[in-house]
């Protein structure tokens, strides 16, 4: 009997031991709906209706509330090891984190929500699936983070603890599996918390992201700070579309640095791969919204391939591209085109029509301008190329282009004007050196009226300079002599 005594008297899961060690470890108010201590089969409590309000406020939405929580523990545990409790289980566990901005925020939770409790306690795991993470904003829904498995291990004060968890994320929605390691904590400062570990994006739906639809899967490592998360993983988004474009695979390689106190991250590098095409990125999201700022940079790509990705009807040009280029994107309503800028410069080797109609305009043209044409051009006219390179820039859906210099067999030309990917539409004028004189360019009667005005385009260092203008759309260009204006 007097060891039956000691043992109530000295039992750990009393309610007047629980109920201020919650208090003093979380920095809150905690009231309790319902409490009672269980003896068989596992030594422990149950708790329900459990609610905390941080430093006792009442006035702003309570830190966490709990529907029951059941500590278990094991006899031999418990006579041998006092201080270590076997599992702790957590349902319907719901987390309020207050907007940005608000006293409740400032003050305590970027502080940090737990205190440097003393107690010795070892807890070896808590297991919290359903739990319920919600971040406050001021006149919006709150942003939501539901975690389906949540585990933690080897709970212990100043040393690190071990999770396991699969959580769906609000923006854009999909579903992360993650494990690692987190801590100890710096209560002090929560953002300077070690954490390492590996993820996976199983599947992020980009539809919510105005403009832009497609899946989007990665894995890879993180180690770091809460506040600079060096990760490194690939990524894919095998049916990326860009509004009514056509829809294309990426392929990404990435190191990055996440900054997880408020969002913004520093692409350290990226490899993206889309078709025959490679491009290389650096750059940030950051800021209020989230601006994304790139560097690109890609050699020898695939000018058919990279048009797919802006263009809705087939790209009427194939080549090879090469260009660099600082990019824009930012957030806010309106089409994904008219949200992206750009400044850089571009070169186009190879260039030619797939289309057979344009790219027999586009051969007989070279035959009938070039001084000294292949000798059986007659018979099997070859495949004319072009090569062309331009600073420009990109802004509202339009791309401007500056200073265009274009040069195939038989021909150079200086053009400027814009090409408009909304609608696809092209408008370039400029002038074009040809090799002979001007009734050559064009067959039939036209030839024979032009005869009289070749004197007036001869030019001494080639056989005509004429203005020509480049108009129509991507799909149906139309590239003739622009004699009546140059704009």
């Amino acid at each position: 009997m007097v060891g039956v005594h000691l043992m109530f008297f000295f039992w750990p899961f009393r309610y007047r031991q629980v109920h201020p060690l919650l208090e003093s470890i979380f920095e809150s108010r905690v009231e309790v709906h319902e409490y009672h201590r269980t003896y068989f089969p596992h030594p422990g409590f149950v708790a329900e209706g459990v609610t905390f309000y941080r430093h006792g406020d009442m006035s702003i939405p309570p830190l966490a509330t709990i529907d029951r929580m059941q500590a278990v523990g094991h006899w031999t545990t418990l006579l041998f090891h006092p201080h270590r409790l076997n599992e702790i289980v957590l349902e319907g566990l719901h987390v309020r984190i207050p907007p940005p901005g608000t006293k409740a925020r400032g003050m305590d939770f970027d502080g940090g929500v737990i205190s440097t409790s003393q107690s010795e306690l070892r807890i070896e795991t808590i297991a919290a699936d359903g739990t319920t993470l919600d971040f406050l904003r001021h006149g919006q829904p709150p942003m939501r983070f539901l975690f389906s498995k949540l585990q933690i291990h080897d709970v212990e004060r100043e040393k690190p603890l071990q999770f396991d968890l699969r959580v769906k994320i609000p923006g854009p929605p999909g579903t992360v599996v993650a494990q690692g390691r987190l801590g100890p904590f710096k209560t002090a400062s929560y953002a300077t918390t070690p954490m390492t570990g590996t993820y996976q994006l199983l599947e992020a739906d980009l539809s919510r992201l105005a403009g832009v639809s497609g899946h989007a899967t990665g894995m890879g490592r993180f180690s770091g700070t809460f506040a600079r998360v060096d990760t490194q993983g690939k990524a894919a988004i095998p049916d990326f579309r860009a509004g009514s474009a056509h829809e294309v695979r990426f392929d990404a390689a990435y190191h990055l640095v996440v900054n997880g106190a408020n969002g913004d991250v520093q692409i350290v590098s990226a490899e993206v791969k889309n078709g025959d095409s490679e491009i290389a990125a650096s750059g940030s999201v950051a800021g209020k919204p989230k601006t994304v700022n790139l560097a690109l940079a890609t050699t020898n790509g695939d000018v058919n391939g990279l048009l797919r990705i802006v263009e809705e009807a087939d790209p009427s040009v194939a080549g090879k591209i090469s260009f660099q280029a600082a990019v824009q994107y930012r957030g806010g309503p309106g089409p994904f085109l008219k949200r992206v800028s750009l400044q850089g410069k571009v070169a186009l080797d190879g260039l030619h029509f797939v289309t057979p109609q344009e790219k027999q305009k586009m051969d007989a043209f070279s035959e009938r301008v070039s001084k000294d044409p292949p000798p059986d051009a007659k018979n099997s006219p070859p495949a004319v190329t072009a090569e062309a390179e331009s600073d420009t820039r990109f802004d509202n859906g339009v791309a401007y282009f500056p200073n265009i210099r274009f040069e195939m067999p038989g021909a150079r030309a200086h053009l400027h004007g814009t090409f408009n990917l909304l609608d696809a539409k092209v408008h370039l004028t400029g002038t074009a050196a040809l090799q002979r004189s001007l009734p050559h360019a064009v067959t039939g009667w036209k030839a024979v009226l032009l005869k009289p005005l070749a004197p007036f385009f001869r030019h001494r260092r080639a056989g005509a300079v004429v203005p020509i203008a480049v108009t129509g759309t991507a799909e149906q260009p139309r590239i003739g002599a622009d004699l009546l204006h140059d704009k």
